[in-house]
């Protein structure tokens, strides 16, 4: 094969097999989204694990090291929905193991993203509200086998995710300065204020975000939410009372406009007190409704400075989050003599687009340098080794303008609550226009748990005895 015939191979067949796995990627988050808005999960988890029939297996036939972490959350949730709470379990619980270890080692950096990199050749790096949100669900699938024992621990680790989450945030920011500290020093002197320029342009594509400001300290409200309701229902002394009372507090702080967080909190006090010896059978509805922000790939060319009188221009790829919509504004539940409509607990787009928000700064400054560098490497190895270095060059280019897009996409867009005494064995859900009777313990509490991805929707509905 003659050295042209050679050069033409490696520009036409590396960048086509280099950026496979991102289109795959794209595929794969499609057929995902068709099938989970469409409920069925089954599907939606052997779409997103690549494997046929996950509901029929059991738990000892998964193996959930064999994905990654971001295939892990979608499926784990996927087969929550199914009603396969131990398969669903086994893998939320070792996908916060693997977290766990990030913590304990290098961090979560899924906000630096490795924004240069295909997604391809690195491995998903999850986010804090990853790390804090999937407990929702492990405490639910304790609920749903009847584990209470199970569902204290998922709580109390929660709690102690949460508490670590500003420390390893800032402990994984310094790292990043530090890195792009160095990469900075790479740069001559003379190129440094065109860099800086540029990355104040890239930042300014993303100005639309400055208005959100998620909630202080990373806490997730549902989940603290979730931490307080388990502690004031399963309360057995006045210390479980106050421990339920400080969570909803926090939470009251943070969602003060929900009515219901407001009503919970003050009796927590009054169990706390002793004014109030026990609760009227009560049924509480978390409505998890739409489909949080996904990532999109964002793409800007960039002058970059070569030399004095040479200017090249190079394409960058950075994530971009893209809000998707609410199945409803809301949902009601009746008990045939009173009817309440759901408030907004937890705003789970202002949540991931705050904490992509704070690694901004961090992320575009990597990126730009990153690409300053990889310019500048491609302009020398063009001048000293002539076209054959320029291609090898070219190539590595191609595998770094691929943005990672990959998320816990299944989320939804926002969690809202609802409490109403029961009156009998029998509440009654309107959803959409549509009335929907759903059976409950006559005695005793209860969550009734609704999911609807997307408007029109069939409603998972499942009763948890708390």
């Amino acid at each position: 094969m003659s050295k042209t015939n050679l050069k033409l191979l490696l520009t036409t067949l590396l960048p086509i097999a280099l950026t496979g796995c991102g289109a795959t990627h794209k595929m794969k988050f499609t057929e995902f989204t068709e099938a989970y808005t469409q409920a069925d999960y089954c599907k939606a988890a052997d779409t997103v694990l690549g494997e046929k029939g996950i509901c029929k297996m059991s738990a000892d036939d998964i193996k959930p090291s064999d994905f990654n972490i971001d295939e892990q959350l979608n499926a784990g949730t996927s087969l929550f929905l199914a009603q396969k709470p131990d398969i669903s379990n086994k893998i939320f619980e070792n996908t916060a193991d693997e977290i766990q270890k990030s913590l304990d080692s290098m961090g979560l950096t899924r906000g630096t993203v490795e924004v240069l990199a295909n997604a391809s050749i690195v491995d998903y790096n999850p986010m804090i509200m990853d790390s804090i949100y999937l407990y929702s669900y492990t405490l639910m699938n304790a609920l749903a086998q009847n584990n209470k024992d199970e569902a204290k621990i998922q709580v109390n680790r929660a709690y102690n995710v949460q508490q670590k989450a500003v420390e390893e945030f800032n402990k994984e920011i310094q790292k990043q300065k530090e890195a792009n500290s160095e990469d900075l020093a790479q740069i001559q002197q003379e190129a440094r204020a065109a860099n800086q320029k540029n990355i104040s342009d890239v930042m300014s594509k993303y100005k639309e975000f400055e208005r959100w400001n998620g909630y202080a300290n990373f806490v997730n409200p549902y989940v603290t939410y979730m931490s307080g309701l388990y502690f004031m229902t399963n309360g057995k002394s006045n210390s479980d009372y106050e421990t339920a009372s400080n969570y909803l507090k926090r939470v009251s702080g943070m969602s003060h406009n929900n009515s219901f967080v407001k009503k919970d909190l003050a009796l927590a006090d009054k169990l706390a007190s002793g004014t109030q010896k026990s609760l009227q059978p009560t049924a509480w509805v978390i409505f998890e409704n739409g489909l949080v922000a996904n990532f999109e790939e964002f793409r800007i060319d960039l002058p970059i400075f070569i030399a004095t009188d040479n200017v090249k221009t190079a394409s960058l790829a950075l994530p971009y989050p893209k809000q998707r919509e609410s199945a409803y504004d809301n949902i009601s539940v009746s008990n045939g003599k009173t009817k309440v409509t759901t408030e907004v607990l937890a705003d789970i787009d202002n949540i991931l687009i705050a904490e992509f928000k704070k690694r901004l700064p961090i992320i575009v400054t990597k990126a730009v340098t990153k690409l300053t560098i990889q310019t500048i490497s491609q302009a020398v190895a063009q001048d000293q080794f002539g076209d054959f270095g320029g291609i090898a060059m070219s190539v590595y280019s191609v595998i770094t303008t691929s943005a990672d897009t990959r998320s816990w996409y299944s989320l939804p867009k926002n969690v809202q609550l609802a409490k109403i005494k029961k009156q009998g064995n029998e509440l009654t859900l309107n959803i959409g226009g549509q009335n929907r009777k759903v059976k409950v313990t006559q005695e005793g509490h209860s969550i009734i748990y609704v999911r609807i991805p997307v408007k029109n929707a069939e409603p998972t509905i499942k009763v948890f005895d708390l």
